[in-house]
């Protein structure tokens, strides 16, 4: 059983690390953590209910992780084909160049289809900062949540 909470540390820590590295899913990660902390240690150290509630907010990081850089560009003023471009940048930028693809493709993308669908240079590098925006804040949150997990798991190991 110990060998199964030395495993639900790495992944607390590692949840913490992947929410600052995109190619890793830093609050499944962490989630991770608790589930084995559930299934080892039971429902006297870890309630069902709290289990739901941290596995709800990591769904709710795992779509923000999708749709904040798309938002953040809508805010600063992109196109429909400025979002779609921020999306399909994103995709290519998370095959292409991993780990940190996603934000430079994302930025480039909005700025490209902006530029494309014939916007001045300055709104459509807006958009893109806008995508970047996003994508930061998304990190910001993905990195609380990580580590408040591993606290909480740390506190309830102990």
């Amino acid at each position: 059983m110990e060998y199964w909470l030395i495993l639900g540390v790495i992944l607390a820590l590692a949840g913490i690390v992947g929410s600052f590295i995109p190619a890793l899913p830093g609050p499944s990660l962490s989630f991770g953590a608790l589930l084995i902390l559930y299934l080892v240690k039971g429902a006297n150290i870890i309630s069902v209910q709290t289990l739901f509630l941290f596995g709800f907010a990591m769904l709710i990081l795992i779509a923000l992780d999708y749709f904040a850089p798309i938002f953040g560009a809508k805010v600063f003023g992109a196109t429909r084909k400025g979002l779609i471009g921020a999306f399909i940048g994103g995709f290519l930028g998370v095959l292409f160049f991993p780990p940190l693809g996603i934000f430079i493709g994302s930025f480039f993308g909005a700025v490209i289809a902006e530029i494309l669908n014939g916007k001045r240079a300055e709104d459509a590098l807006r958009a893109g900062v806008g995508t970047l925006l996003g994508s930061v804040a998304v990190m910001i949150f993905q990195v609380i949540f990580s580590v408040v997990v591993a606290i909480y798991f740390l506190i309830k190991l102990v």
